[in-house]
């Protein structure tokens, strides 16, 4: 793709997705601060769709940028759905990015229940994890899309993107596709700002400790980490299924485990 250009397919397609995403996870939000909407100034079906429309516009601009700096910072970006989009047999590189994703995916999600069981289980109750133990296992299987679809998006072609051309123009690399330091520092970057930002869905639910601070970090810094390296290695699509198995065993299968 020539560097600045979007390609306005893959921009629908990823901006699909993402809406996708979020309306996935509207169920499992719905449960989780069912008491907060009771008080709502409008019907809650308005606010769901005036949320949807918001993050759809929000979405839709974040993509699009993020697309011309993936073109501009060489990044892989989503090798999958532009091989498909240009009639290319994707066989081949479908085929090799199913077990690294898989085992990713396993990984992050047995790191992250160990992390849960080990650094946060006095406070497992009040979390939205151990909360999802009460609700159907379909809408957290929902939520999995989210993560899977609308944060891989949101972090790999548009945060991780973005910092990478912020880095390398702090560092002064030039335009070259990144280097070590690069990479590294970017990826950091991103999972502190992929860890701080989950707090945003605890701060409703119970008050922000230093531990809770410290677990959203470790927690979603090593599965920033991962997403990010395997993104570098096989493309978008590759971490979003890895993103998605490691949600499927944190919300589907974690919620039976911790919460005895």
């Amino acid at each position: 793709m020539r560097a600045n250009a979007i390609r306005w397919d893959i921009l629908l397609l990823l901006l699909l997705c993402a809406v996708c995403g979020v309306a996935a996870s509207f169920p499992f939000v719905l449960f989780l601060y069912a008491d907060k909407l009771v008080d709502a100034p409008m019907p809650v079906p308005l606010v769901l769709a005036l949320g949807l429309l918001q993050n759809s516009i929000i979405l839709a601009v974040l993509i699009g940028v993020g697309l011309m700096l993936t073109a501009k910072t060489g990044l892989p970006g989503a090798p999958l759905i532009e091989d498909w989009r240009a009639g290319r047999d994707v066989g081949q590189r479908l085929r090799s990015m199913i077990s690294p994703s898989l085992l990713t995916g396993v990984f992050v999600g047995v790191v992250v229940l160990l992390m849960f069981a080990f650094l946060l289980r006095d406070e497992l109750p009040q979390l939205p994890v151990g909360k999802a133990a009460l609700t159907p296992v379909w809408k957290r299987f929902l939520l999995c899309f989210y993560g899977g679809l609308t944060e891989e998006i949101l972090m790999r072609i548009f945060a991780f993107s973005f910092l990478i051309w912020l880095v390398r123009k702090l560092l002064r690399t030039g335009n070259e596709a990144p280097g070590s330091k690069v990479f590294w520092v970017a990826n950091i970057l991103l999972a502190l700002i992929f860890g701080l930002g989950h707090l945003g869905s605890v701060v409703p639910l119970m008050p922000v400790t230093f531990k809770i601070v410290l677990g959203a970090l470790l927690l979603n810094g090593v599965a920033s980490l991962a997403f990010t390296s395997l993104y570098m290695r096989r493309g978008l699509e590759a971490s979003m299924l890895a993103h998605f198995v490691a949600d499927f065993m944190i919300w589907v299968i974690g919620p039976s485990i911790l919460i005895r």
